[in-house]
């Protein structure tokens, strides 16, 4: 029996070290962005995930671009040699290179979508754009395929993740909110989907998975072992899926737990067959 963990990255194996409580000032720093140090994990957590990583018992699961993927260099060396979820889902990555099959597949998903182009204008036509509303200091596309903005939430429309929903639905898109981002997606672009696509593909008997978002939860109800860290938007909303496990704590020590659970899992299978 195999078991393969697909885990979302930020604020679940990986987190921001603005966040730093004192006793996690020694948690290496994994991504650097523009001179500073801005993610952070605990070793524990890496050496775990390098351990399922040498079985094929790891796969990123993250929003993330590729070129954003890549700035996390020890999680970015280990897709080099296996498998990579990014930008939410949409795409694929196999040692790097993009799984075709799956780029099919998600052309297919999208069919009925409207174009990122037709999105973007609705959406600056009902909202504005950086340039003319003081709450939304930066709207980007993501690898041409979704869009999301940052936001100053003490500014920006309380009702701004509805009102998007209501804008989208006729386009074939949905509006997720996510801390200080709104995200635009397409239907079909989805964590959860891209990980069962890979359970076929490579005839995982048991997924386990983790996440801390909206964006985590069809990935966490494809899987028959789930965490979600303590301190996750999701336990504040209400919204953990049944059956996911809380860690007990949060930030890196959620990671952490979260990676040495799953290779306990992953070893506990070997040792059984």
């Amino acid at each position: 029996m195999t078991r393969v963990l697909a885990s979302d990255l930020d604020r679940t194996l990986v987190h921001s070290s603005a966040r730093m409580a004192p006793d996690e000032v020694d948690s290496p720093v994994i991504e650097i962005y523009k001179g500073r140090g801005i993610t952070v994990t605990r070793q524990a957590t890496l050496d775990a995930l390098a351990a399922l990583h040498e079985t094929g018992g790891f796969i990123p699961v993250t929003t993330r671009s590729k070129e954003q993927v890549a700035r996390i260099e020890p999680i970015w060396a280990m897709a080099q040699t296996g498998w990579l979820v990014c930008t939410n889902g949409a795409t694929i990555l196999r040692h790097g290179k993009v799984d075709a099959a799956w780029e099919a597949q998600i052309d297919q998903l999208c069919a009925d979508s409207a174009p990122l182009a037709q999105a973007h204008a609705a959406f600056t036509a009902e909202f504005g754009t950086p340039e003319t509303v003081d709450w939304m200091p930066l709207l980007r596309d993501c690898d041409g395929v979704f869009l999301y903005c940052t936001l100053k939430l003490d500014l920006s429309p309380r009702d701004l993740e509805s009102r998007a929903n209501q804008l989208f639905a006729p386009l074939g898109w949905r509006a997720i909110l996510h801390g200080r981002k709104l995200y635009a997606l397409p239907n079909g672009v989805c964590k959860g989907r891209a990980a069962q696509y890979l359970r076929e593909r490579l005839e995982i008997d048991e997924l386990m998975a983790a996440g801390d978002s909206e964006l985590d939860v069809e990935l966490l109800l494809a899987a028959e072992h789930r965490w979600c860290p303590i301190d996750a938007e999701l336990v504040e909303h209400g919204a953990v899926p049944p059956r996911t496990r809380l860690t007990q704590l949060g930030h890196v020590g959620a990671g952490e737990e979260i990676a040495l659970d799953a290779l306990r899992w992953a070893r506990e299978t070997v040792a059984a067959g």
